[in-house]
């Protein structure tokens, strides 16, 4: 085998992926760096959509699908309907950000694609040998998004599990109110599960409608596609419509940690690197947060976790992931209180960490059911 030496390798070509490879590419620090990316493009990667929240314009405005400004929470005791401002909640393809990407990649002389899968990494005194089914590389350092097998085999972290089935329907009549997204709707449940009904519509006859579980065992696509039918015939009185796309996931919701799995050589990256925020799922926003705080630090000769991971904010997702694991049946009351008892924006700027002390205590006391409470006194001691 011949062996390529690069300054820098990353593994995987999605959210993660791309977007560290795209800050690379912009930033002066990395001008003489030789980048390899290794992705066989053989995952699912290309056929998600990543959602996500951001004040005013962002960096990914070329690439939007679709945005909305008005949002809707419910449950059987709750309809809220708020305004975002001065967020926007925005959608993107996962292909068009990994086109993206590769475009760049490829047009880029000190880039370099290998469209094979990584079968294995070994650590040497300097730098880490990355095999392929074809190949094998040298680096000085890997940003690797494959999930460690230690994660799947521990057993004392709390591991849920967002999982989901959507389809994208086509109505013959105007149902939908393309201006208005539906975050949760909790009418409609599977009895004992924190489960719910996720709207995103694109215009009067077209919308991606998912039914989504915060739980730790996944259920079959029957039943997912039982509660999909349920809930158009119920609540929007349709029962005829074409399914023109389907969208399948499942995204760790967990107390585990990833970062300890980074070496001065290997450092993982996205869901791997625990990039997940453990109590939504969403991850796209972050990531970006996070691939400014891992360049930063790489050119700072920082460890490259330095700064990620903030302890009171862990504090809060932990007790969080303790109530919905222990009390699963009671996920739609958390939520409920939650959004009933703070302003949007309130919200979304606690779920993006970025929140002090005073407005924190405003998000956690209305939680503070007896199963809230015994799971911030687990945590605490």
């Amino acid at each position: 085998m011949d062996h390529h030496q690069y300054d820098i390798a990353i593994i995987g070509l999605g959210n993660a992926g791309s977007q560290v490879l795209l800050s690379m590419l912009e930033h002066q620090g990395f001008e003489d760096h030789k980048i390899l990316v290794l992705d066989d493009f053989q995952g699912e990667s290309l056929d998600k959509t990543w959602s996500f929240w951001e004040k005013g314009t962002g960096k990914w405005d070329h690439l939007i699908s679709y945005a909305w400004d008005l949002g809707s929470f419910k449950t059987n005791d709750l309809k809220l309907d708020f305004d975002l401002t001065p967020y926007h909640y925005k959608q993107l393809k996962s292909r068009d950000v990994i086109a993206f990407a590769k475009a760049k990649l490829i047009d880029h002389p000190n880039c370099t694609l290998v469209e094979n899968r990584v079968t294995a990494v070994i650590e040497n005194a300097e730098t880490a040998t990355i095999t392929t089914e074809a190949d094998s590389f040298e680096a000085k350092l890997v940003l690797d998004s494959r999930i460690p097998t230690a994660f799947f085999q521990d057993t004392k972290s709390i591991k849920l599990q967002q999982h989901f089935l959507g389809w994208v329907i086509k109505t013959e009549k105007e149902i939908f109110d393309p201006s208005r997204f539906l975050m949760m709707d909790y009418r409609l449940r599977d009895p004992g599960t924190t489960s719910f009904t996720y709207i995103l519509p694109y215009s009067a006859t077209e919308a991606l409608v998912e039914f989504t579980y915060f739980s730790s065992e996944i259920v079959s696509n029957r039943t997912y596609e039982k509660y999909l039918k349920t809930y158009l015939s119920e609540y929007f009185n349709i029962e005829s419509y074409e399914i023109i796309a389907t969208e399948q996931g499942n995204i760790p919701m967990t107390t585990y940690r990833f970062e300890q799995h980074n070496t001065g050589l290997v450092h993982k990256i996205g869901t791997a690197g625990g990039w997940v925020k453990p109590s939504t799922g969403y991850s796209f926003k972050r990531t970006e947060k996070f691939v400014g705080i891992l360049i930063d630090n790489y050119l700072k000769g920082k460890s490259l976790e330095t700064g990620m991971f903030l302890k009171k904010f862990r504090f809060y997702d932990d007790i969080m992931l303790d109530v919905l694991k222990l009390h699963n049946d009671r996920g739609h009351l958390l939520f409920q209180n939650l959004y009933k008892n703070n302003p949007i924006k309130r919200i979304l700027s606690f779920l993006d960490e970025e929140t002090v002390l005073a407005e924190e205590l405003k998000i956690m006391l209305p939680l503070t059911s007896w199963p809230f409470i015994k799971g911030f006194f687990k945590k605490l001691f």
